[in-house]
């Protein structure tokens, strides 16, 4: 393989949230909710809260499977309506934020050899391709500065760009920035729907399976798998 340009996605590609994560940030959100509701007069009991979250998280895996981007403040308002609390855009849209901005609160858990970046970085224009869930793309970014991997030349996040895999833009948005064609291109992601199908489809004639996390099976075979991410410099020869 010879690309010109290289194009990753986030999670399970390069992170992952990991037990930690979880038991830090999933508790804090779920204050903010019962705080936001009883702003709002409506005041609730956590359990409700957790089946509010669990139903809106549904709602937006449903969307996403659909390819469409269903945005935090969107859940948000899922959650009051499930609850019976008035829908106030302004503190609706301040939740979504102060939820967002939890998962700032714990580093997510890199994935086996994303540290080749650096090196990877050196000789080829990297992008970032992901769709985002609660964490948004701004929040992804300060994610990899922590880690010292805030080496990307171009970024498509769905919250920014309206795109979300395996749709032709949510890749095409990225290789614009980095001015390379689909044909000069490869991508690495773990996920046969979105990463491998969504990478061909926009033109891509290499498409990486990263199986260091989980393997998902898929209709559409990758050029290769690997996993860790070093063993992308021996497929790169």
């Amino acid at each position: 393989m010879k690309p010109k340009a290289i194009t990753f996605d986030f999670w399970g590609t390069l992170f992952t949230e990991g037990q930690a994560f979880m038991e830090r940030v999933m508790p804090t959100r779920y204050e903010v909710l019962l705080d936001a509701l009883s702003e709002a007069g409506h005041p609730a009991e956590e359990a409700e809260v957790r089946e509010a979250y669990r139903q809106a998280t549904l709602a937006f895996e449903e969307a996403w499977k659909a390819g469409e981007q269903m945005g935090v403040y969107d859940r948000v308002a899922r959650i009051f309506a499930l609850l019976g609390a008035p829908h106030d855009p302004g503190l609706i849209a301040l939740t979504a934020r102060r939820l967002e901005e939890t998962s700032l609160l714990a580093d997510l858990e890199a994935l086996p050899g994303v540290e080749v970046l650096k090196d990877l970085a050196k000789r080829y224009p990297l992008a970032l391709v992901s769709d985002t869930g609660m964490t948004p793309g701004r929040l992804l970014r300060e994610h990899l500065r922590r880690h010292g991997l805030d080496v990307f030349q171009a970024y498509s996040f769905s919250d920014e760009t309206g795109f979300v895999k395996p749709r032709p833009e949510a890749f095409h948005v990225a290789l614009e920035a980095l001015g390379v064609a689909p044909e000069e291109a490869l991508h690495v992601g773990d996920l046969p729907q979105t990463d491998i199908k969504g990478a061909f489809g926009a033109g891509y004639p290499f498409a990486v399976q990263y199986v260091g996390l989980r393997e998902v099976n898929g209709e559409v075979r990758p050029t290769a798998k690997v996993k860790d991410h070093r063993e992308l410099l021996s497929l790169l020869e």
